[in-house]
């Protein structure tokens, strides 16, 4: 029984340790994958208006079932992934019930 109680002391904060990391290894992605998204949407907007743009909601570059996939609706204040145009902020509402956020500049595309 000993034995079981220092394994378990020891493997419970490394299994928290690699949830942490495995989430923010997706969240990470999940950005990457938003970047290129509006790079994309930039691009077809130098074709349609022969001007580079970005969208006011970094959400709307992508398709209808990503956007819904990630935020549960149309990219307005869905969870767990959402937008909040005031601060410029993309959140991620994490598994502990902590946010991750990012700021998006919809003048250049950037998020950082």
């Amino acid at each position: 029984m000993v034995i079981l109680g220092v394994l378990a002391a020891v493997a419970v904060p490394r299994l928290g340790s690699s949830i942490d990391s495995s989430e923010e290894a997706s969240e990470e992605a999940v950005i990457g994958n938003l970047r290129s998204a509006l790079e994309v949407y930039a691009m077809e907007q130098v074709v349609n208006t022969s001007n580079k743009s970005y969208p006011s909601n970094p959400f709307s570059s992508l398709d209808d079932k990503s956007r819904v996939k990630l935020t549960g609706n149309t990219g307005d204040g869905g969870s767990p992934w959402g937008y909040d145009i005031v601060p410029n902020k993309i959140y991620h509402l994490r598994n502990d019930g902590s946010y991750a956020d990012w700021t998006y500049n919809s003048s250049t595309g950037e998020i950082y």
